[in-house]
């Protein structure tokens, strides 16, 4: 029986993503990408999980029924260079290990499309779409995410995981689904709802804090509802367990409130930051020191040396697209956690990044982040959404340095920034016109009294 709800829910999600426009299909999209996670599988050989249905699905619709709109969105999107320097330097990779191999090249579209996909599907969704409309529709589904996220912490069970990993043929998860799912460790609380792992589900809940509180007056919302799920979506982040989350969560949302204060005001914020990041510093190191307690600073450095020992004989394209899962790490919901106990996995973006891509790769990812920072940024004072976007790429790229891109955690990331991305080239755009306008009619006129 729940195993068909399950079914249910997701054919539900499938059909209004397939059939509907604008913002219901981003709703479908991103709803059904947080619901399922990214570590079951509907087909094991080829890999098909029900992300990836969703989000080939949307390209299809699109292409079939949309084909020069399509073609229109991808020639006009902000960020086809960056992109497309990140495919050349993926094909360099492919070709300086595998030559010509043609089910390299396969695997190298697969992995582009499953990981920057997400961007794409949601800028031409946020083109067409109103953002306004789409956090109203979001608003209560997301809000009873969070109280089940609640409810997880009090009974130290999560049973929407378990239903939704249970009911697929396929499941490479971190946790044992015989038993109650419990991501608690010793000494604190760790939820994760429907993600892969904790880490994931921070990596979602700051993208949703840093895309709702700026535009706390853009939707239409009673505010003690939206009161209430502010203190539900913070809830929830403590509960992950998650100190990166938390630390990156705040510092975007510091930046924000102080937006507009006096400088001396902005300086003492600074300030007061620093002084708390001291502190906390100290104890991160503290609690480093034992490994019991979360990624101890030796096991970074053993994650270190390892990467560069990886790379010693292929510094600038890396060993490989996804050399690391293929040869190195036995997959699970941790992301790709490593088969080697004195290493376990890797705690930051930029070891992965360099071993299967080199510094070439880790170059044109970093591009990407900074092209999208300066598109938002170069335009923050246009609307209120676009001030989300740049803080939201700064927040998340420290995020993944720090800890790492957990469970397919950069599609929550991506999809939230596409759609900030479209939306923001298309208020660009009616405003230019607006500007344009008076002088249009002005134009006219001075021919008429010419004539």
């Amino acid at each position: 029986m729940i195993n068909a709800l399950v079914f249910l829910l997701f054919g539900v999600i499938w059909f209004v993503l397939l059939m509907n426009d604008t913002e219901k299909r981003f709703c479908a999209l991103f709803l059904g990408t947080a619901l399922f996670p990214s570590c079951i599988w509907i087909v094991d050989s080829p890999k098909i999980s029900p992300q990836h249905i969703l989000l080939y699905s949307f390209f299809a619709v699109e292409i079939l029924r949309n084909y020069p709109s399509f073609m229109r969105a991808i020639k006009e999107m902000p960020i086809k260079i960056p992109l497309l320097i990140i495919v050349i330097s993926f094909c360099c990779t492919v070709f300086s290990n595998e030559g010509l191999n043609p089910k390299e090249y396969y695997a190298l579209a697969r992995h582009f499309i499953e990981l920057y996909g997400y961007a794409i599907a949601a800028y031409i969704i946020g083109r067409k779409a109103n953002i306004s409309e789409i956090l109203r529709q979001l608003f209560f589904p997301l809000l009873i995410l969070g109280c089940l996220g609640i409810i997880e912490a009090l009974i130290s069970a999560n049973y929407p995981y378990k239903f939704i990993c249970s009911a697929f043929p396929y499941y490479d998860g971190f946790y044992d689904l015989a038993g109650d799912v419990n991501a608690h460790d010793s000494w604190r609380i760790r939820t994760l709802l429907t993600t892969t792992f904790p880490t994931a589900y921070s990596t979602l809940l700051c993208g949703l804090l840093i895309l709702y509180v700026p535009l706390f007056r853009n939707f239409d919302i009673s505010k003690y509802w939206k009161l209430f799920f502010y203190v539900i979506l913070f809830v929830n982040l403590f509960l992950c367990g998650c100190r990166t989350g938390v630390l990156c969560t705040g510092v975007a949302l510091a930046f924000w409130i102080s937006r507009k204060m006096h400088i001396i005001v902005k300086i003492t914020i600074i300030f007061v930051l620093v002084l708390s990041a001291s502190f906390v510093l100290q104890k991160a190191i503290d609690n480093f020191t034992q490994e019991s307690r979360g990624s101890s600073l030796q096991l970074r450095q053993q994650q270190l040396i390892f990467s560069i020992i990886q790379i010693a004989n292929k510094p600038l394209f890396g060993n490989g697209v996804s050399y690391l899962t293929k040869y190195i790490f036995q997959t699970d919901a941790y992301g790709d956690r490593i088969r080697d106990e004195e290493i376990m996995g890797m705690e930051s973006i930029l070891f992965p990044k360099l071993i299967n891509y080199g510094f070439v790769g880790l170059g044109a990812y970093f591009l990407l982040s900074a092209w999208i920072f300066f598109y938002f940024y170069k335009r923050r004072k246009l609307h209120p959404m676009v001030q989300s976007g740049y803080l939201l790429i700064f927040s998340i790229t420290m995020f993944f340095i720090l800890t790492g891109n957990m469970g397919n955690a950069s599609a929550y990331t991506y999809l939230i920034l596409g759609l900030l991305m479209g939306c923001t080239q298309t208020l660009e755009k009616e405003s230019e016109e607006e500007e344009d306008e008076p002088k249009k009619i002005e134009s006219e006129t001075a021919q008429q009294d010419i004539g």
